[in-house]
């Protein structure tokens, strides 16, 4: 029995053990077909490649913006009433002066009318107090000359004093009723005044009855139809000049010293990425507001390059600093990322390195992330590398 299980546990361990055997013998085939896949690893020659250093350079800010038209109104009426009809719509091209609406003009062309007839009526006074000024002024002369003679009558003792004081007071009556004609007439022609001043207020409220455009333009919004109330100061109708644009940028605070106007900045529309152009800060609003932290900046725009609301972006120089920077040739695609080919210093083996890529200027390109100081960057060869080749670097 003791012989039996000694030879059983003999045997056991001589499988084990050519199990041991076995796999060692596999690893080591591994190991020999690793290093014949070394062996085989391809060689690139005949490499240009650049060691990447920080360089110093000009650092860009960039701040997003809306492109809106330079004039812009919202054209308001100035008086209350109901619209009673609308002769635009949106998108219609308007010139200067051009009827856009008009309100119920009833009540004030009542108004108007009252007040010319006030102005009819004050002007036949007046002409009836001219002929009374005139009747008065012809008295008051023949009163001043029955005087004269009489005076001098009275002096040589010809007429009673009696005569002569019936004299006095006719030339004193009539001077008085002089008087009083011509102040009727300053009241008369105050009067015509007032009716007048009326007449012209009611004239220009029956012109606010028709709303006009303020100057050439494109309607872009109608807030209001026929029917509809309209109230002073309340917009109708928002008008462009399609013309000229701006482009209004929203900059971080941080920003407010490098800002101002006259500052090159550089206008990039998302609708046309690929056609960047320069232009000058118009307008600073150094108001910060609280909630974004931001300031507003304003840049007039080439005239045809852009329409109202749509989206771009403002680069301006925002001081100096150093970059890590590569030439454009070596930028390759891989797997939807951009990417360099690194080469090792000690082993010339090549490495796909997966990069952030940030502004172009001249024939280099930003590196955010993705390379370290003082790699090895491949220059040619590109299409012929690929992760793990080994690379003969040109001298």
């Amino acid at each position: 029995m003791n012989v039996t299980t000694r030879m059983s546990s003999f045997g056991a361990r001589s499988a084990v053990a050519a199990v041991i055997l076995t796999m060692a013998a596999g690893l080591s085939a591994c190991g020999e077909k690793k290093q014949g896949a070394e062996v085989a690893r391809p060689v690139v020659r005949d490499v240009e490649v650049v060691v990447v250093r920080p360089a110093p350079r000009e650092t860009i800010a960039e701040a997003m913006g809306t492109v809106r038209a330079r004039t812009t109104a919202a054209v308001a009426p100035q008086v209350t009433g109901r619209l009673t009809g609308v002769a635009v719509s949106e998108g219609s091209a308007v010139a200067a002066g051009a009827l856009l609406a008009t309100i119920d003009d009833t009540t004030v062309r009542a108004q108007l009318s009252s007040a010319e007839g006030a102005v009819a009526e004050a002007e036949a006074a007046r002409e009836e107090v001219d002929g009374a000024i005139s009747q008065a002024e012809a008295g008051k002369a023949l009163a001043e000359k029955t005087f004269e003679r009489f005076r001098k009558l009275f002096e040589g003792k010809v007429v009673t004093q009696q005569e002569f004081d019936e004299v006095e007071m006719r030339r004193t009556v009539a001077v008085k009723e002089l008087e009083r004609a011509r102040r009727k007439r300053e009241q008369v022609s105050a009067r015509i005044a007032q009716a007048r001043g009326q007449a012209d207020a009611a004239k220009a409220v029956l012109a606010w009855t028709r709303v006009t455009a303020p100057f050439a333009g494109v309607i872009v919004e109608k807030r209001a139809d026929a029917g509809s109330m309209a109230v002073p100061g309340v917009p109708l109708f928002i008008l462009e000049d399609p013309r000229l644009h701006r482009i209004e940028a929203f900059v971080s605070e941080a920003y407010l010293p490098l800002l101002r106007k006259g500052t090159p900045v550089e206008v990039i529309l998302d609708a046309d990425p690929g056609k960047p152009f320069s232009t000058v800060v118009t307008e600073v609003d150094p108001a910060i507001d609280p909630a974004t932290r931001t300031f507003t900046v304003k840049a007039d725009l080439p005239a045809g390059r852009a329409r109202s609301g749509q989206s771009g972006k403002v680069r301006f120089a925002a001081g100096k600093g150093t970059v890590l920077t590569v030439p454009t040739r070596a930028i390759t695609r891989a797997g939807g990322s951009d990417g360099v080919f690194t080469v090792g210093a000690s082993d010339n083996v090549a490495h796909l390195s997966v990069i952030t890529l940030g502004a172009e200027f001249d024939d280099r390109v930003e590196v955010l992330s993705g390379l370290s100081d003082g790699a090895r960057v491949a220059l040619s060869q590109i299409d012929k590398l690929s992760d793990g080749a080994r690379v003969e670097v040109r001298r």
